[in-house]
């Protein structure tokens, strides 16, 4: 990692993934992703990411994942990034603001009672609104590194329970 970036790293861990061809899930992975694998050390590898799926132009990611093997078969995997990616803020921003200004309309329709284009602009903004509250529940991503970790359990799992009988 670049030790000049005053961003901290990010961790993330994931336990109980199945060891066996892990070498291989994480190189198709880093090929899926359109990214480079930098460094190939025992029970670790470096690569990069592009923040824009097969875009480099778009800048990358730093990442390490490692993984210690326990005596069942599992491992303890961790991938480190040298910055959060998540989701645009200024989308997010926008989209709450379009459900403020939504709800406003809304509670704000029943006072003109003539006009039948703020009853019909209300309720799109209460359905904005509706919508923009029911977003705000979801748990947000944790960004691309956690979903290559995300992915990278899944498909060892998988793997491992198409093995077994």
């Amino acid at each position: 990692m670049n030790q000049s970036d005053p961003r901290p790293p990010v961790e993330f861990t994931e336990d109980r993934i199945p060891i066996d061809g892990i070498e291989e899930t994480i190189s198709e992975l880093i090929e899926l992703y359109g990214g480079a694998l930098t460094s190939s050390r025992e029970k670790e590898r470096r690569f990069t990411i592009p923040l824009r799926r097969g875009v480099a132009t778009a800048g990358s990611i730093e990442c390490t994942v490692s993984w210690a093997a326990s005596e069942d078969g599992a491992a303890l995997v961790t991938l480190v990034s040298n910055r959060d990616v998540d989701a645009p803020k200024a989308q997010r921003v926008a989209m709450l603001v379009a459900g403020v200004v939504g709800s406003l309309l809304f509670m704000a329709w029943p006072f003109f009672a003539h006009s039948r284009e703020l009853g019909t602009l209300a309720w799109i903004g209460g359905v904005v609104a509706l919508a923009v509250y029911l977003m705000t529940l979801r748990r947000t991503s944790g960004g691309l590194a956690y979903d290559f970790l995300r992915r990278l359990a899944r498909v060892q799992r998988g793997r491992e329970a198409a093995t077994q009988p």
